[in-house]
């Protein structure tokens, strides 16, 4: 059940293509789930905040068990170190984007669709977006801008995404998975807060004082091998 939830976050929380604008500061993606697996509730979260810089890049979950597992993910691009920093235990896990778990390959069939929706004051146009991982057929619908994008791709689980592209960034992604022997999974993820880097604390994207440093990943990523 961990491998299914970070493959599904590691598979749709933002991508970042054809950038449009450098926007630098806090995009907040609110989860809902219409369709859920009885047992995972409690592990799920209710949204996922990035903060984005051109020297850092920030990633927390906000709700669920998953969230405290993993903690808040930051990306110094400067020299490719990711931290895990795990607020209920104190402590930071470190390591080197070169040294993360990789996803397989996988090559999605992407189709533009038709129709039009506004979110956050910006016109999107949707694309289906069919990924076939193992026994598992993912469904998405990816509701884009290209009127909006932010500075730097950040390392949101601190794993490399699929090769999913499609013109500008979702500000919406609706997804479908039906999981053998589990019943079906629907995750729908919208933006609903965007906030400029200078509206931020300065410290928003610093290790913070204190806390125990260790190297490697958390444990989270050893469960379910």
């Amino acid at each position: 059940m961990n491998r299914i939830f970070v493959l599904l976050f590691a598979l749709f929380v933002p991508l970042c293509i054809q950038a449009q604008k450098n926007f630098e500061g806090l995009i907040k993606y609110d989860i809902k789930y219409p369709e859920s697996i009885p047992g995972m509730e409690s592990m799920l979260p209710k949204s996922t905040e990035t903060i984005v810089s051109q020297k850092r890049g920030l990633t927390r979950m906000q709700g669920g068990l998953q969230a405290d597992m993993l903690g808040d993910v930051l990306t110094d691009y400067s020299n490719g170190k990711v931290h895990f920093i795990l607020h209920s235990s104190k402590v930071i896990y470190s390591t080197t984007e070169d040294k993360m778990p990789k996803q397989d390959e996988v090559k999605p069939t992407i189709k533009k669709g038709k129709g039009k929706m506004r979110i956050m004051g910006y016109d999107c146009v949707p694309y289906t977006v069919e990924i076939k991982v193992n026994d598992m057929v993912v469904n998405s619908t990816f509701w884009t801008t290209t009127q909006f994008e932010p500075a730097r791709q950040p390392n949101t689980v601190g794993m490399s995404t699929p090769n999913v592209k499609v013109e500008g960034f979702p500000m919406k992604i609706e997804t479908s998975v039906p999981i053998p022997g589990m019943g079906s999974f629907k995750m729908e993820m919208t933006v609903t807060q965007l906030k400029e880097l200078n509206e931020l604390p300065n410290n928003v994207l610093s290790l913070p004082a204190g806390y125990t440093q260790k190297e490697g990943l958390p444990p989270v990523f050893q469960m379910g091998n």
